[in-house]
């Protein structure tokens, strides 16, 4: 039996579940490939966040901002090359170190609360991110993006500072190494497969066989 199944809640047979953490840039990559997917397929994805830096671990305190832009003349990384054959931009220079735990409450209180605008806000706080190099540890951003995408900026306050919907996200620990997640963006395809940091052909033919084997 895949214990990756029995294990995790947010794992079911008949849905895909991305797990991702707002920080990793691998996730910045995952979500244009998610949405090109929703685009050119009828799948519909999970969010999950998972925590690279829980509250509960010790490690940098949050410094938004852009970093120093990167030496022109290094050999382009793994992640640049991949970015390359994705066709997908990072945006120059990156940000800073943030702890993204309240922004993946907030995203859990409107996949809760307001599933149908739940797109817009992760859209959003990716962005605001990625493109702006916004402090997402910071609530009253989280609260102005809420209001960016037409939701009540003042609950999603109440939410975070209360620490509801914790319990959904997955920490990035010996449990997630247990059952399988060991990076992020995971695709997991149902109990059959799950890819991880993959390129786009290779999602768009497991979400093809997902989609095929619900069909049957």
């Amino acid at each position: 039996m895949n214990t990756i199944f029995t294990l995790r809640p947010w794992a079911r047979a008949n849905n895909v579940a991305l797990l991702h953490d707002y920080l990793c840039p691998w996730c910045w990559v995952g979500f244009f490939q998610a949405k090109k997917l929703t685009q050119e397929t009828d799948i519909i994805f999970n969010w999950v966040g998972a925590s690279l830096y829980p509250p509960e671990l010790d490690g940098p305190a949050s410094n938004p901002g852009p970093r120093p832009l990167p030496d022109p003349s290094a050999p382009k990384s793994r992640f640049d090359l991949f970015c390359d054959d994705e066709q997908i931009h990072v945006p120059l220079p990156r940000p800073g170190f943030v702890r993204t735990h309240n922004a993946l409450l907030a995203a859990g209180w409107v996949k809760a609360e307001a599933p149908e605008r739940f797109d817009a806000l992760n859209e959003a706080i990716y962005r605001a991110y990625w493109e702006r190099y916004e402090n997402l540890e910071d609530i009253s951003v989280l609260s102005a993006l809420a209001q960016s995408v037409g939701l009540d900026g003042a609950a999603l306050t109440e939410s975070v500072t209360e620490n509801r919907y914790d319990e959904n996200i997955v920490r990035f620990d010996d449990g997630a190494y247990n059952v399988g997640i060991r990076n992020v963006p995971t695709f997991v395809f149902g109990a059959s497969e799950q890819l991880a940091e993959a390129n786009y052909p290779d999602l768009k033919r497991a979400t093809e066989r997902f989609l095929l084997r619900q069909n049957k």
